[in-house]
């Protein structure tokens, strides 16, 4: 496929030279190898080059924009040409030729225009609305994005995490990852605080940043918008999901749900890890190691594998042995799971 691109690329800018050198030619009527004609073809070229150019960065970013556009007035010229023919056919309205007929052809070019302005209006906006729905529409089409296109849009929280790196090595997250210029500003910034903690931190977030550069599997771009005229960064995220059709990335329970209530698509990765973890109900047997003790009198604290905290009563003498419990209660809120059980007497 690159290369099938580039060939037509390295078309696209001859024959943009080729136009601009023909049409040097028709005008100014020089000798082939004239100065004005060696201009056109560079100009030509340097113009050709610059739409590519446009192309490749922008296409990607508007590509379900531009077919909606494409296809609306697709749509719209046709249905407008059929009920201008349909609209003439009658007898009545036919009857102005008569009426008028020095004015007759101005007023078919008047209402020839006006109804395609309105179909071609109407279709791009419909379609532009329904754009996610196509398929229902067209049998066959369907213009949403695909899985490996989506943008995924990460903040400095599910950088600085790490686990990222780990979650897209297995191919579980598919897709262009996307690094706003802003939080890469904010990790960067991280990396250079006086603050021992928060620089361990920063640094961290950098090295994340460098594995998932280096990995081949993955698409990760930096976008240079940054959005001045907004101050909150969880605000730039989503003006920046916003106008890419992006998802966003995050480990913040609030920018989830401001995103959530803004109709932009967010992943937790903190939830994907909680329902990632094995499920246990309420009077299941689970075997146990008592590591510690609990806040509250005669508790002791285990945990399963997954890391899940396992809260058992009358078991505070027991630290350091492995007990068989009864679940009593789990409890599921946004941080994770907490499980509550009781000693296995039977």
């Amino acid at each position: 496929m690159p290369g099938i691109l580039l060939v037509l690329r390295t078309v696209f800018v001859i024959t943009t030279a080729s136009v601009f050198y023909q049409l040097a030619k028709l005008i100014f009527e020089r000798p082939n190898f004239h100065i004005v004609n060696i201009s056109a073809i560079i100009t030509g070229s340097i113009i050709g080059i610059c739409i590519i150019w446009v192309e490749i960065k922008y296409s990607t970013r508007f590509l379900v924009g531009i077919f909606t556009v494409i296809l609306g007035l697709l749509v719209g010229f046709i249905a407008s040409y059929l009920f201008v023919q349909a609209l003439f056919l009658i007898p009545h309205v036919n009857m102005m030729k008569d009426i008028f007929p020095d004015e007759y052809q101005k007023i078919r070019d008047l209402v020839n225009v006006g109804i395609t302005f309105l179909f071609c209006y109407l279709s791009v906006a419909v379609l532009y609305r329904t754009k996610n729905r196509f398929k229902l529409l067209i049998p066959f089409v369907d213009f949403t994005k695909e899985a490996g296109d989506r943008r995924l849009i990460l903040d400095s929280s599910i950088i600085i995490d790490g686990r990222i790196s780990n979650i897209c090595e297995t191919g579980i997250m598919k897709g262009n990852l996307v690094i706003p210029k802003f939080i890469l500003d904010e990790v960067q910034s991280l990396a250079d605080c006086s603050d021992k903690q928060k620089r361990i931190r920063g640094r961290r977030g950098l090295e994340i940043l460098a594995e998932l550069q280096k990995n081949k599997k993955l698409d990760v771009t930096i976008e240079p918008q940054t959005f001045p005229n907004i101050k909150e960064v969880d605000n730039k995220l989503i003006a920046l999901a916003q106008e890419i059709n992006g998802i966003v990335i995050t480990n913040d329970y609030n920018l989830k749900k401001i995103a959530q209530l803004q109709d932009v698509g967010v992943i937790n990765l903190n939830s994907l890890a909680n329902a990632l973890k094995p499920t246990v109900f309420p009077g299941e047997l689970i075997d146990i190691r008592i590591v510690k003790q609990g806040e509250e009198a005669e508790q002791g604290i285990g945990y399963l594998e997954d890391g899940t905290v396992v809260i058992v009563e009358n078991t505070r003498r027991m630290i350091g042995k492995n007990v068989s419990v009864v679940v009593t209660n789990v409890l599921q809120n946004n941080i994770g799971r907490m499980v509550f059980a009781k000693l296995n007497e039977s």
